[in-house]
């Protein structure tokens, strides 16, 4: 489902000659042009596509339907000056090299009027939002195709689709993503009311807004470099498809949150010392079948909350205690093992030590959930 830089001027591919392809013996060729044809390409796009153009111009031509605007355009439409319009749209990271090439659309001058209503500017890092919200949905975008590309158009291959059914599943694939981007708006209005629960959880006597009091964990695969090696880009795809699938559900289940993953290592947040504890846990026993050996280090205490990430001393010293854990360990800090009030968590002393980043040494505590022993 690869996208052209605009609907009119799909590049032609290297080699390929110009003009409408040939059909061939078996009409594909054929097929594909009349497929292409009903979606609307024109007979000078279709002639400058080339071969391997001509397969992805149907989908190029879905997701530029309506964009029919130019940045100019949007800015008069909007009522404000270019070079604000194409503030906002480049925080976004949307690439606009060309303020007369149409790249917009009527919901987009809408979009431009609420940012603008919003009245970002006048609390400072006016683009510091749209920059968070153009990257989540830059990262769904490149989810999705990747999706695509690896499974269904990778499926159709093998089953030996035509160019012309290639090309079709292609368009129909971009028409249903962009439908499910249209009721995104449900499923953020649901992340509005868990976020501004977490935040009051989080801020609860705390007197910096700008402070988050959580426990802060990290779990690290030890042994996933050189499993990686042995594994085929398939193999390797369906591994971290797992691991993250994994993390993302033990997570909600102990009630915590996935901040990021970082290579071989997730980063993660709980808003009760007790439930961190319970999650990197339950993250290391997940993971300790998957021909590896999971390790976890867990802090708590007062962190900078920015852009949904996490930064302080708390985050290094989580980061810390995972490096020193050996393998199927969770370790935890002093604050941690005094707040936790949980009968089924077991601390044990893990002595003092010197880390890195910290002047002084540091009390280590390894927790554990021992299975009670059957009656």
């Amino acid at each position: 489902m690869t996208t052209s830089e605009r609907a009119g001027a799909v590049p032609a591919t290297a080699g390929a000659a110009a003009g409408v392809p040939c059909a061939s013996s078996d009409g594909q060729d054929d097929a594909l042009v009349e497929l292409v044809r009903a979606h609307g390409a024109t007979p000078d796009q279709i002639a400058t596509a080339g071969a391997l153009g001509l397969r992805s111009l149907a989908a190029d031509l879905v997701l530029s339907a309506s964009q029919d605007t130019s940045a100019r355009q949007l800015a008069e439409g909007a009522g404000i000056g270019l070079d604000v319009a194409m503030a906002i749209w480049r925080a976004l990271g949307v690439d606009v090299p060309d303020p007369d090439a149409a790249l917009f659309s009527a919901n987009d001058i809408v979009l431009t009027r609420e940012v603008v209503a919003a009245d970002l500017p006048a609390h400072g890092d006016a683009d510091e939002l749209l920059r968070v919200v153009g990257s989540s949905l830059a990262r769904v975008a490149d989810a999705a195709v990747a999706f695509y590309v690896q499974t269904v158009e990778s499926d159709l291959e093998s089953e030996g689709a035509t160019p012309a059914q290639l090309a079709e599943a292609s368009a129909a694939a971009a028409t249903k993503v962009l439908r499910l981007g249209e009721g995104l708006g449900a499923v953020f209005a649901h992340h509005m009311r868990a976020a501004v629960a977490r935040q009051r959880l989080a801020q609860a006597n705390v007197t910096d807004r700008a402070v988050f009091r959580v426990a802060v964990g990290f779990v690290d695969l030890v042994g996933f470099t050189p499993l990686a090696h042995r594994l085929s880009a398939h193999e390797l795809s369906a591994f971290v498809s797992r691991f993250e699938s994994k993390a993302f559900r033990v997570a909600t289940d102990h009630r915590g949150q996935i901040v990021k993953h970082i290579g071989d290592e997730v980063m993660f947040v709980a808003f009760e010392p007790a439930a961190g504890c319970q999650l990197a846990l339950a993250l290391v026993n997940e993971f300790a079948d998957e021909r590896i050996q999971p390790r976890g280090g867990l802090a708590f205490g007062e962190v900078v909350a920015r852009q949904g990430d996490y930064y302080g001393e708390v985050v290094n010293l989580a980061s810390r205690l995972t490096e020193l854990a050996i393998p199927g360990e969770v370790l935890v800090d002093t604050r941690v093992r005094d707040t936790v009030e949980e009968p089924t968590l077991v601390f044990e002393a893990a002595g003092r030590r010197q880390l890195k980043g910290f002047d002084d040494p540091v009390s280590v505590f390894a927790v554990s959930s021992p299975v009670p022993s059957p009656a």
